[in-house]
């Protein structure tokens, strides 16, 4: 059993590194569940042949469960069905919205990233940018590389807050001045704003992120233009000049002060 466990954690470290779109990347992942079904199946096989029927029935459980998922995600991902026998719809109704909302964590790979130490960067967009979001997204939706909710079951926007938005770079042109790319492949990326960067240190993008598109409220389908937001890190506080002035002005506080009120007035 340690051994298939090892197979499907490395098979899994090599899909996450890999820089696919999520449509495969989802793809990958199903097949690969496919591994610890078929070996519960080889266990319940010879718990039957045993006749031990406890450790059977439990694992046959196991069994049900993880085919039944591996059903619904072939039938997802890879003929693009919703079967009416779904219950993850029922996750989604008892859970709150930010159980899934999984970018507002901003997580990466090589740490975490959280917001005391990232913000958004101001963007001077073209003027047709929304013209050409608005394309990308409605082909990405059509080949579900972007996840979408049903609008016909519940209210809200058609896909999740802050979505990340797969494809873009930001190009640098030269010290203080970069140039955002989008599209619908990293071999189709298009230039649509332009960013201006006052500080010393190189912009670090953490994620481009989404905002709008189509909503129900009230059983109303209304339709908000998309929006793009740049989160950046911020510099780091190692990377600040600290002035001489400051230096004296600290070591001249008064002893009775506490950590606290010494942030307070800085």
């Amino acid at each position: 059993m340690s051994f298939i466990l090892d197979i499907v954690n490395g098979l899994n470290k090599f899909l996450s590194y890999l820089d696919i779109s999520p449509k495969y990347l989802n793809r990958g992942y199903t097949i690969l569940s496919i591994i610890p079904t078929v070996y519960i199946l080889r266990i319940v096989y010879g718990l039957w042949l045993n006749q031990n029927y406890v450790q059977l029935a439990l694992y046959s459980l196991v069994f049900i469960a993880l085919l039944y998922f591996l059903v619904l995600n072939v039938l997802y991902y890879f003929f693009d069905k919703n079967v009416k026998f779904d219950i993850t719809q029922l996750f989604v109704k008892v859970l709150p919205e930010d159980a899934f909302n999984f970018q507002d964590s901003k997580a990466t790979r090589h740490g975490k990233i959280t917001l005391e130490n990232t913000e958004e960067v101001a963007v001077d967009y073209f003027s047709d940018y929304q013209l050409k979001l608005a394309a990308n997204m409605k082909k990405m939706i059509a080949e579900r590389e972007i996840k979408t909710n049903d609008l016909s079951k519940h209210d809200g926007f058609l896909i999740e807050k802050n979505t990340l938005y797969p494809y873009y770079f930001v190009k640098p042109l030269n010290d203080q001045e970069y140039s955002l790319q989008i599209g619908r492949s990293y071999d189709e990326l298009e230039e649509v704003g332009r960013i201006k960067n006052e500080c010393q240190d190189p912009l670090k993008p953490i994620g481009l992120f989404i905002t709008g598109g189509d909503f129900v409220k009230g059983g109303v389908r209304y339709h908000e233009p998309y929006h793009l937001k740049l989160m950046v890190k911020k510099e780091t506080a190692k990377n600040q000049t600290i002035h001489p002035t400051a230096t004296a002005q600290a070591s001249t506080q008064p002893a009775g002060q506490t950590r606290a009120s010494r942030r307070k007035h800085r």
